[in-house]
């Protein structure tokens, strides 16, 4: 049990272990020097180092320090600026907050020459200017509320760090400056001293890279919170946000940025990085080493580095279908359309939960596997065999091959089998070569459900052949008749043999015997017309299952023809026979018939769950 759980483990860090990849990566990275001009910054530990992703539908990966708690400072600046377009609307906010791209530093005094209106929002005179429009009577409310907004987007109770706080607010010379400057063109009411320190003050609220992970999920989430479920900012304002996110979010580099990364981000001089995916995921890092721009060091590697791998450029990225996981079974529920002896049938019920069948379809990116990830892992306690349905999926780009074959590494390390249905070569087999038998392909899901019902059974059924064929007496047809009844019944059956591509039966003609597959399997395909090319596989039978009875006992004429896949022998029970056993032998007949009506009840029992399942 031990065993297993740490097998799980490692399946459901399949994503982790890729984030925790790049965490041993760049841990050894020395670059950058600690925000020296926030005094309290530089009593931070420069070894700190965290990574999280947070998804759109609530799940998180984390690695190193996400859980230590910093000073969100600059990042900040997106949630105020979203705060005020709720509060005031879109053209309140653009008279005093332009949107103009950024290339200047965070603390620049960036104002148009002739209205003195902030050029944009992600440096400190915008900032500013977006927390003194947000409404309150005196410090203490306005604060409160912008700490219970930031609350909110985090899906906790944020604390604040007092000292920094004190720190920001005894060296902020030059904000109090720009934010005199803002008061002298009108852009900042009165009372200047308090919107400046609660400008500190929002800076030194304490979050997680976690918490800033779920924050920008928020933001990807159209402005609902994952976790809680809550709106905390209106739709029709998250595409303003993350639009001068994209454009000064990085203060000086936000033009490369744009340009090499391709998610909206914000920066902040506490060491975290906040970036976003639209519709997808949410995504933070921190460290507190920074670039001369402000930005972390380790944190821009981290973000190049997950962009380039997972294709999470913006321009680059397709929508996602909430619906990639077609739907999710096993065997004992659903099974292939081979039909089978009821012992066989029988065990395939029993065992066949630990054959999992997950269909996929639509395109498969990064969002969308993790989704899939997530799924096996949920099934991997009482699952050996995954098969996996890719003939639905459009396409996998080169970031989510190289997903998936982690993820199926980590599967066959522990212990798993793989079965992956590709008819059309969606993926290159090539590259799974090296799993040693772990991993089968098929190009059809009813084949390949046939072969892991054929393990099943070789695994549990032990059912001996008389010279390779299945005995008479062991068909379902003749269940519950006595040694007598059975002498009686081996003298009216005849043996034939037929090769493999015979037509055993012809659609249409007049049913004249009922066979019993003793050795090798035959398949039933339904003809549009007499003439008809074009013809449809519907089921198969295998060793032990008798065919052609229904036609037999009402005389209507065979509904389907069956084909020999390969060289086959049968016992067969004519009409003549059948009619003798009637007149000479009714209580045997009467048998034989009851066993076929039960064969049959217990095949539209068995459709009938499967339809059940296949519907939910």
């Amino acid at each position: 049990m031990a065993l297993l759980a740490e097998t799980c483990r490692r399946m459901d860090n399949t994503m982790s272990l890729i984030i925790e990849e790049l965490f041993q990566h760049y841990r050894d990275c020395k670059e950058g020097e600690l925000a020296n001009y926030i005094p309290e910054l530089t009593n931070v530990d420069p070894e700190s180092f965290g990574i999280s992703v947070f998804t759109t539908d609530g799940h998180c990966y984390q690695v190193g320090d996400s859980l230590q708690e910093f000073t969100i400072q600059s990042i900040s600046k997106a949630f105020t600026y979203g705060m005020v377009l709720d509060e005031h609307g879109i053209e309140v906010v653009e008279k005093r907050i332009g949107v103009e791209p950024s290339g200047e530093a965070f603390n620049s005094i960036s104002l148009d020459p002739e209205t003195g209106r902030p050029l944009k929002p992600m440096i400190n005179a915008g900032a500013i200017a977006s927390t003194g429009m947000v409404s309150g009577e005196g410090f203490d409310e306005r604060f409160g509320r912008i700490l219970e907004h930031y609350s909110r987007f985090a899906g906790r109770d944020l604390p604040v760090d007092d000292s920094v706080y004190r720190s920001e607010s005894a060296t902020g010379f030059r904000n109090r400056a720009i934010a005199n400057l803002l008061r002298n063109f009108e852009m900042l009411d009165d009372p200047v001293e308090e919107a400046v320190e609660v400008y500190f003050k929002q800076c030194s609220i304490l979050v997680s890279c976690r918490d800033l992970a779920v924050m920008a999920s928020c933001l990807a989430n159209g402005g609902v919170n994952p976790l809680t479920g809550e709106r905390v900012l209106q739709s029709s304002n998250i595409e303003r946000v993350l639009s001068v996110m994209s454009t000064c979010g990085m203060y000086d580099y936000s033009g490369e940025w744009i340009f090499t990364v391709g998610l909206p981000a914000k920066s902040g001089v506490g060491g975290g990085v906040m970036g976003v995916l639209p519709g997808q995921l949410g995504v933070a890092v921190f460290s507190p080493r920074l670039d001369p721009k402000g930005n972390s060091v380790r944190g821009m590697r981290v973000f190049s580095e997950l962009s380039r791998r997972f294709n999470l450029h913006l321009f680059n990225v397709p929508v996602i279908s909430d619906q990639v996981i077609r739907r999710i079974y096993n065997l004992s529920h659903v099974g292939s359309c081979c039909q089978r002896r009821k012992v066989h049938q029988d065990a395939v019920r029993e065992h066949g939960g630990v054959v999992a069948v997950i269909e996929l379809q639509g395109d498969i990116f990064f969002s969308a596997l993790e989704r899939v990830i997530r799924a096996t892992t949920e099934r991997a306690d009482e699952t050996e065999v995954f098969v996996f349905d890719l003939n639905r999926v459009g396409l996998f780009d080169e970031a989510t091959l190289g997903l998936l074959l982690s993820m199926t590494k980590q599967l066959v390390d522990s212990g798993k089998r793989l079965v992956i249905v590709d008819q059309g070569h969606r993926v290159d087999h090539e590259r799974f070569s090296g799993l040693e038998g772990g991993v089968r392909f098929y190009k059809d899901l009813d084949v390949a459900l046939e072969a892991c019902e054929l393990e099943i059974i070789a695994a549990h059924v032990d059912r001996p052949l008389v010279d390779g064929l299945v005995p008479f007496h062991d068909f379902d047809l003749f269940r519950n008749l006595t040694a007598d009844e059975l002498s009686t019944i081996e003298g009216m059956l005849e043996m034939v043999g037929l090769k493999a591509g015979s037509r055993v039966i012809r659609q249409g003609d007049k049913p004249d015997e009922i066979y019993l597959l003793a050795k090798g399997s035959v398949s039933i395909f339904h003809r549009a017309g007499e003439d008809s090319e074009s013809k449809r596989r519907i089921s198969s039978f295998g060793a032990g299952v008798c065919f052609g009875d229904i036609a037999v006992v009402d005389g209507s004429r065979r509904s389907a023809d069956v084909w020999a896949g390969e060289a086959i022998t049968c016992y067969t029970l004519s009409v003549d026979n059948l009619s003798r056993l009637q007149q000479e032998f009714p209580e045997i007949h009467g048998k034989v018939i009851r066993n076929i009506l039960l064969l049959n009840i217990d095949r539209l029992r068995r459709s009938n769950l499967e339809v059940v399942t296949l519907k939910v």
